[in-house]
């Protein structure tokens, strides 16, 4: 049972996020052979001033 967790800054559209929920899911039965039906994606959206690389905030 594959769990993909994809953590990004700012929002996505309801479009985008079935479009992504779509193909890792896709792409996760093509190259490792699991079923979507047991593939389960969680996406969560944060603000860039809740995110940090290199010491600095990105908002």
């Amino acid at each position: 049972m594959p769990y993909v967790n994809l953590k990004l800054i700012g929002k996505l559209t309801k479009k985008q996020k079935e479009d992504i929920a779509a193909q890792f899911s896709d792409t996760l039965e093509k190259v490792a052979n699991k079923p979507k039906e047991y593939t389960y994606i969680v996406i969560e959206e944060t603000s860039a001033e809740n995110w940090a690389c290199g010491g600095k905030l990105f908002g």
